[in-house]
């Protein structure tokens, strides 16, 4: 007996021995990120940042490579805000956006949300088309933690991804993003 593999770029033969009968698919898809220096090692570069918001400092480590985005951790009232505009393909089957997101707080309370990260997309307007999650101190934590949303529902249109810090005015709270994604396929 035989068996036979093939995609849409060629032929693959390969002989076997008597074996029983085994049913596969092959999927082509191509996955696209969407998003440019999903890391920040090229800085602010295709990103539209708040001044300070993309660092390579020492006070807080990066998920991966050096820089990161920090966003607030004044201890003051105070609002930093990061985007990127990306158009997700009409022909795309999947659109997922991913980041890691680490919260660092002075906040002692378990109970009361006073500094805040808001996930939104909106359109090339600014107009909000979702907020995807808001984050605050009493998500504050050791480490990054990954996130991920299915923007599917956007797919044929240019969207932001747009991230606001917003911190009260008196104890510090920082929101820490590193490694952010759109795949598409």
């Amino acid at each position: 007996m035989s068996a036979n593999a093939s995609d849409n770029v060629g032929v693959t033969k390969v002989e076997f021995g008597s074996s029983a009968s085994v049913s596969f698919s092959v999927n082509n898809a191509v996955s696209t990120q969407l998003i440019a220096n999903s890391s920040f090692e090229s800085g602010a570069a295709s990103w539209t940042a708040s001044s300070g918001v993309i660092s390579n400092s020492s006070g807080q480590a990066a998920r991966t490579g050096s820089y990161k985005a920090w966003l607030n951790g004044y201890g003051s009232a105070h609002t930093d805000k990061l985007s990127q505009q990306v158009t997700i393909p009409s022909t795309a089957t999947s659109a997922t956006l991913s980041f890691w997101l680490k919260v660092v707080s002075d906040e002692t309370t378990t109970t009361q949300a006073y500094d805040t990260l808001k996930v939104q997309v909106q359109n090339s307007s600014g107009t909000v088309l979702a907020t995807l999650a808001t984050y605050s101190n009493l998500d504050k934590g050791s480490s990054y933690l990954n996130k991920t949303f299915n923007l599917s529902a956007y797919k044929g249109q240019t969207i932001r991804i747009v991230f606001t810090g917003v911190e009260g005015s008196v104890t510090a709270t920082a929101f820490l993003i590193d490694d952010v994604t759109l795949v598409s396929q």
